[in-house]
């Protein structure tokens, strides 16, 4: 099950095929990834749950608690 802060790979349906990032958020059937690139900052991909292969749990998210 596709949950927030979960390690993803997209598949071959999706046009990021073969790159990893973390769930951010999950609304209305649609799946928000956020993707590091290197020495650029972080994409913010849209994905189905069908273009995404679940890898595990991301063990260090920074969280917005104080």
């Amino acid at each position: 099950m596709l949950e927030k802060d979960c390690v993803v790979q997209f598949n071959e349906k999706h046009k990021w095929c073969g790159c990893i990032g973390i769930i951010g958020e999950i609304k209305n059937g649609r799946i928000m990834v956020y993707v590091p690139i290197p020495e650029q900052g972080t994409a913010c991909i849209f994905a189905k749950e069908s273009e995404l292969e679940y890898i595990g749990p991301a063990t260090l998210v920074p969280s917005n608690e104080e």
